[in-house]
């Protein structure tokens, strides 16, 4: 049952990527063939990271009352119909109008399968499968670039809006079969009680409000660094090929295909944040604040070395994302699957979410912007900064957490 569950969750989040991120790896030839500016083209990306964030938030408080098996697969559903929509637009601003929606819906995903998580899996293999689960977003990252740069070169950017649509809709009707098949297992065993796991302690719910919530926990704090999280990760994510491109050179398609390198990178953070947890500082908030110094420490080099070596300038980007793919891992893999002791699982982690993808949004207009106004080393600059200060923010979050997972979470 746990098995199935995993491979259901891990296909379905890997294929919200190809559904998501092929905009952000086809921007640099959308922007050429089209002749949008990177104002148009960044607003499109941005209309996508604002609702998702506000879906996020949704979805999050959704997920515990209403049946997640339902949400995933409308989420699913949604989300192919979108991508086949884009395939047909043409002007920018019905561009981000269909987006937006394609934002809304694919929030209805991770949040309830984090519930779900909680709900079949037993205490002790639950954080294991957490930082697993997470390893689709590298890989579906790297599968996005790579198919999108395939697609492109074959029949143009329209047809791979077209394949991910076909993809989104197969994995919906994967989705719900497939959980039938969980639901009956759990049955057959006796584990289907509601909440297989365990039930959440009702009376700490009830005792819990969400204004106690993000200020004992130091959560509030946290939303502050996660912004930063998700402007870095999917915001630079978005501009790497644009920044590549211009800045050394490369045509659009060579751009896309050099920039797969990052998210091999990329799937060693999921585990490198587990490692560091568990050996060294047993502690997710802590762990995260060291993966922001490591961050900050990458896009330094990349400034000192910007126009000077693409070799050291990919490695730098990478190691910057693979760092922030960590501090994901922590706090929006992790983190939220403690609530699950009062029923707040998927809601907490709605709520973290929409905090990273406010950050994706700002960032997704804002850096294409910036780059244009300042150009791309005074946003480098800008970028190490952020990573700084939300350093900072965690390390001073730590005794918070520590304080509230005792007192509250009794963890």
């Amino acid at each position: 049952m746990e098995k199935l569950l995993f491979r259901l969750c891990w296909i379905t989040y890997f294929s919200t990527y190809i559904g998501r991120l092929n905009y952000s790896a086809g921007l640099t030839e959308i922007i050429t063939s089209e002749g949008f500016s990177k104002g148009q083209a960044g607003m499109i990306g941005t209309a996508f990271f604002i609702a998702y964030g506000a879906g996020q938030f949704v979805s999050g408080f959704l997920g515990d009352r209403l049946a997640p098996k339902k949400m995933v697969f409308t989420g699913l559903m949604v989300s192919g119909f979108c991508n086949l929509a884009m395939a047909g637009v043409k002007s920018p601003e019905l561009m981000a109008a269909v987006w937006c929606v394609n934002g809304l819906f694919q929030a209805f995903i991770w949040s309830p399968m984090i519930r779900l998580m909680y709900e079949y899996y037993k205490t002790e293999t639950r954080m294991k499968a957490c930082v697993s689960l997470n390893s689709s977003v590298p890989i579906g990252t790297m599968a996005a670039y790579g198919l999108t740069a395939l697609v492109i070169w074959l029949s143009g950017w329209r047809a791979m809006f077209v394949l991910a649509g076909a993809v989104l809709t197969v994995t919906s009707l994967f989705w719900i079969t497939g959980m039938k098949r969980v639901e009956r297992y759990a049955a057959e065993s006796g584990k289907m009680t509601g909440i297989p796991s365990g039930e959440p302690d009702r009376s700490a719910k009830a005792a819990v409000n969400w204004k106690s919530l993000l200020i004992q926990s130091g959560f509030l704090f946290l939303m502050m660094a996660l912004f930063v999280q998700g402007a870095l990760k999917d915001g630079v994510t978005t501009w790497v090929p644009t920044y590549i491109s211009e800045t050394y050179g490369l045509s659009a398609i060579m751009a896309i295909t050099s920039t797969m390198v990052i998210p091999v990178f990329n799937l060693l953070g999921v585990y490198m944040a587990s490692f560091a947890n568990l050996h060294w500082f047993r502690n997710e908030v802590r762990t995260a604040g060291a993966f922001f110094v490591v961050s900050a420490a990458a896009i330094l080099v990349l400034r000192l070395v910007s126009g000077r070596s693409m070799a050291v300038s990919f490695l730098m980007l990478a190691l910057a994302t693979t760092a922030m793919m960590a501090v994901n891992t922590m706090l929006i893999a992790v983190l939220p699957s403690y609530f699950g002791v009062i029923g707040r699982a998927s809601s907490v982690s709605g709520l973290l979410n929409s905090s990273v993808y406010a950050g994706g949004a700002v960032s997704t207009y804002g850096i294409g912007a910036l780059s244009v106004a300042l150009g791309w080393n005074a946003t480098i600059v800008i970028w190490f900064l952020m990573a700084a200060v939300s350093a900072a923010i965690c390390f001073l979050t730590v005794r918070k957490w520590i304080a509230y997972r005792k007192e509250v979470l009794r963890i």
